[in-house]
């Protein structure tokens, strides 16, 4: 199939465009069905609290990996194989799971996140070679916008599904999103990156020194430090609404969807023309706010309310953080930049898998969600203090122009 240059053209809403969007909001449901689900089955078959963690974290640690590897290939080769490849891996190991033993699914999970790192950046990078770059912020706005709806429309089937009949169902559901995003993806014109279109020479694919984008490392480490609390609430929230008797807890998510619609309309412009300052400051105190009231939730009503203020603050943080990573990057190294970026994400649920739960098992889920909130004050205080440095390096540079001129 002929590829094309799309990120030539000033257009957004290409066909391509809206069908890669689909296809990611599938394949993020297919995976986060597993997530609250996963650990609350490998305890129904006889695992402990830290074999259920490693259900979580496992995935991780073999995704991280393979999103390095997988981010810089998919700068230097045809990105749908990749992609191919990695969705076919996911279903595969998704099936396996309604026939194994509690040991045998941890190592699956370890194989699990191959597919899911090979995946997940892969699509990163066609959509961040797709966007134009005047558009950078509102394209990848909606790609994140996409990214997060599912990761909370998934919890919401997972648990009523889980609840209602087994987890074999949920696995099967996950499947067919998986089998539809397959089918949509021969639709697509993948898009040649930088490396093809000028056509360069042969080089070695795997450089150990260019799996990671240097100038997308502090945007990713704010979201290492971001996605903690996130990990807590998408593995332990069915466990939590357990401990609290409350298990219509999937309304949570409720709220959080639709507050990441509100912010989805102004988010991605306001970043575009007034930069990340303004999105994310406001963004992460909210978050801390939501983190705090879901720590004491006892009702439906104080779960929407945490629901709506954290679920505001993800939803304009998380995808502002991603633009300015790739924006931060070299046009040439944006899959490297997104491995980079979402890899921060599988690093932070191999640790903050295990972290919480340890905390959840000594003393209760509710305490390991105040816990949490620690990460978002650290957030705030490195971000801020990289801010006041910024700041007074360009009042200097300006002083300096002055006294030149």
């Amino acid at each position: 199939m002929k590829r094309l240059n799309l990120n030539s053209s000033n257009r957004l809403w290409t066909k391509s465009y809206i069908l890669i969007l689909i296809i990611n909001l599938f394949v993020y449901i297919a995976f986060y069905l597993l997530v609250p689900t996963l650990p609350a089955f490998a305890k129904q078959i006889g695992g402990s609290n830290i074999q259920a963690s490693l259900v979580v974290s496992g995935f991780s640690i073999s995704s991280l990996i393979c999103r390095a590897v997988t981010g810089h290939v998919a700068d230097k080769i045809d990105r749908k194989p990749l992609l191919l490849i990695g969705l076919l891996i996911l279903a595969l190991c998704t099936l396996s799971y309604m026939f194994l033993p509690i040991s045998a699914v941890i190592v699956v999970r370890i194989l699990q996140g191959v597919g899911w790192g090979m995946s997940s950046t892969a699509i990163a990078a066609v959509v961040s070679e797709m966007v134009p770059s005047k558009l950078r912020g509102e394209g990848m706005g909606y790609y994140s916008l996409s990214m997060i709806i599912s990761m909370s429309l998934a919890p919401i089937i997972a648990i009523i599904v889980m609840n209602r009949y087994k987890f074999n169902v949920v696995a099967a559901v996950s499947i067919i999103f998986v089998g539809i995003a397959i089918l949509l993806l021969q639709l697509v014109v993948i898009p040649q990156n930088k490396a093809q279109r000028l056509g360069a020479k042969k080089e070695k694919i795997i450089v150990l020194r260019d799996l990671i984008e240097k100038r997308a490392l502090f945007p990713s480490f704010l979201c290492f430090l971001l996605v903690i609390p996130l990990c807590g609430i998408m593995s332990y929230i069915m466990l939590f609404g357990r401990e609290i008797k409350l298990f219509n807890i999937w309304v949570y998510f409720i709220g959080h969807v639709s507050m990441i619609l509100v912010t989805r309309s102004f988010v991605g412009k306001l970043f575009d023309k007034k930069g990340h300052a303004v999105v994310i400051i406001p963004g992460a105190i909210s978050m801390i706010i939501g983190l705090m009231i879901l720590s004491y939730v006892h009702s439906v009503a104080s779960l929407v309310i945490a629901s709506l203020f954290y679920g505001f603050g993800y939803g304009a943080v998380q995808p502002s953080l991603q633009a300015w990573a790739v924006s931060r990057s070299p046009a040439e190294r944006i899959g490297a930049a997104n491995g980079t970026f979402l890899s921060s994400m599988d690093l932070s649920f191999t640790i903050g898998s295990i972290i919480l739960s340890l905390i959840a098992d000594i003393k209760s889920y509710a305490i390991m969600y105040r816990f949490s909130d620690i990460f978002m004050v650290i957030f705030m205080l490195v971000y801020g203090f990289v801010l006041l440095k910024e700041k007074k390096s360009n009042i200097c540079n300006e002083d300096l122009l002055e006294n030149v001129s």
